[in-house]
């Protein structure tokens, strides 16, 4: 294992190496809330482009820090290393290459080395325990947008507040990553996926130190000020400290969001995205181009990217950046769409789970069978 003093740089650098369109503020050059950040992921996670490819905005960095440690990183009613396991395979159907072998090597690290294995092979249906079988085939379901036809729900009602929220946050970080990350700087040489294999586990092995530390609940939420929990994410009440880390995350981008999008395009967008039913887009990007027809010049750009965004990212391509950059548009205003664009499909994305589940302010749910139904509390 290698020592502190030259693993944490290492992965600082490397982290940068698929990196695009947008440059990190380096490590020793963060100051302020950019730097509260990055000190706090060094002791607590490890420094990786899907968080410092936002830091030239650092409240909209500390937002997605915030919600992601909270979230994902806190032992609570789910164990940590299963949610990142869960966030794999929503990276793998979300085609996330960066993310994906992340967060297998991260499971490895946790020493679920069964678990990292079926998710490397996309074999999750083969993992021998029963309920984790089942937690990963509705984690699958939900990803494709299956919401008509979810298995049966193999969580309990204390623990939906984690397993929307990790859905929701890696929702997020897989659109971001999947346009400022140019694929996985984990490479697979002569095409040999064994060798792959090998170096996700052993990366995983040098990741062991971080997995195994011991974080304190909620030291993130002083990153940020208190903010209202938005109604679309009332999902997260039950669970007072990821329904503040959320609230300060959607304050982050109700507030930066101007800076960089004319109120028309955010009028648009937020339309489209709010009849969205979270279904995979037709494969030709003609869809796109109708609902932007309206539009002309930098908003039709910002438009046209933050739709492809939100509601295919796998369509996006290099034309839509240029297309933006031509129009005199910088790496701080491209974090603020893009963050808007993902924050606001995320939100659509669990507020489509919540809804499939009939969750609400006064209702409970139970299991019956093979059904999923709400037990009014009253």
């Amino acid at each position: 294992m290698l020592p502190n003093i030259l693993k944490y740089p290492l992965f600082d650098v490397l982290s940068t190496q698929t990196m695009r369109y947008v440059k990190s503020v380096p490590t020793r050059k963060a100051k302020g809330l950019a730097r509260q950040v990055y000190e706090q992921v060094m002791d607590d996670f490890f420094i990786n482009g899907s968080i410092t490819a936002q830091s030239k905005v650092p409240e909209i960095m500390a937002g997605m820090w915030t919600g992601g440690r909270e979230i994902l990183l806190i032992n609570d009613q789910l164990d940590a290393a299963m949610k990142e396991a869960f966030a794999a395979t929503l990276s793998r159907i979300n085609d996330c290459a960066y993310c994906e072998d992340m967060l297998i090597s991260v499971v490895h690290a946790a020493g679920k080395h069964e678990i990292a294995q079926k998710l490397f092979r996309q074999a999750e249906g083969e993992l021998k325990e029963s309920k984790t079988r089942e937690q990963f085939v509705w984690i699958e379901t939900v990803a494709k947008g299956n919401f008509e036809n979810l298995p049966r729900l193999p969580f309990e009602r204390e623990e939906l507040p984690e397993a929307i929220g990790c859905l929701f946050v890696f929702s997020y970080i897989n659109r971001m990553s999947h346009v400022f990350m140019d694929g996985s700087p984990v490479f697979q040489p002569f095409g040999i996926r064994k060798i792959k294999e090998f170096f996700l586990r052993m990366f995983g092995f040098e990741l062991q130190e971080m997995q195994a530390k011991i974080r304190v609940p909620g030291r993130a939420l002083d990153l940020l000020p208190a903010a209202p929990l938005p109604t679309d994410m009332s999902w997260a009440e039950s669970n007072s400290r990821i329904s503040e880390a959320l609230s300060r995350w959607a304050a982050v981008i109700d507030r930066e969001a101007p800076k960089a999008i004319p109120q028309e395009v955010r009028t648009m967008v937020e339309t489209s995205i709010g009849q969205w039913d979270g279904k995979p887009m037709p494969i030709s990007r003609s869809w796109v181009d109708e609902e932007t027809r309206k539009l002309e010049g930098e908003n039709r750009a910002i438009a046209r990217l933050a739709l492809v965004v939100a509601k295919s990212s796998s369509q996006f391509d290099d034309g839509l950046i240029q297309d933006l950059l031509s129009h005199g548009v910088d790496e701080e205003r491209l974090i603020r769409i893009m963050a808007w664009a993902s924050f606001t499909a995320a939100k659509r994305f669990s507020a489509c789970i919540a809804k499939s589940l009939e969750l609400s302010k006064s209702s409970d749910y139970s299991n019956d069978n093979n059904k999923q139904r709400v037990v009014n509390a009253s």
